[in-house]
């Protein structure tokens, strides 16, 4: 059981989020992946997924383009 844990630990990723502003019915603002220390602004909730989606998937080149 306690394997299980660790293996579990090993597959977290952290994310902090913060929301700035909220404009056109979404969110703006950051998003850090804690792990890799890497801090991404997003411009709509749509974003954000994508961004977090990317991380989860190991494509760590994830980049939204403006």
């Amino acid at each position: 059981m306690k394997t299980d844990m660790n293996k579990k630990q090993k597959n977290t990723r952290t994310f902090l989020i913060k929301i700035m502003d909220q404009q056109n019915g979404t969110w703006q603002g950051s998003v850090t992946w804690v792990e890799e220390q890497r801090e991404q602004h997003f411009r709509s909730a749509l974003e954000l997924l994508k961004l977090i989606d990317g991380a989860l998937d190991n494509n760590y080149e994830v980049r939204i383009e403006e």
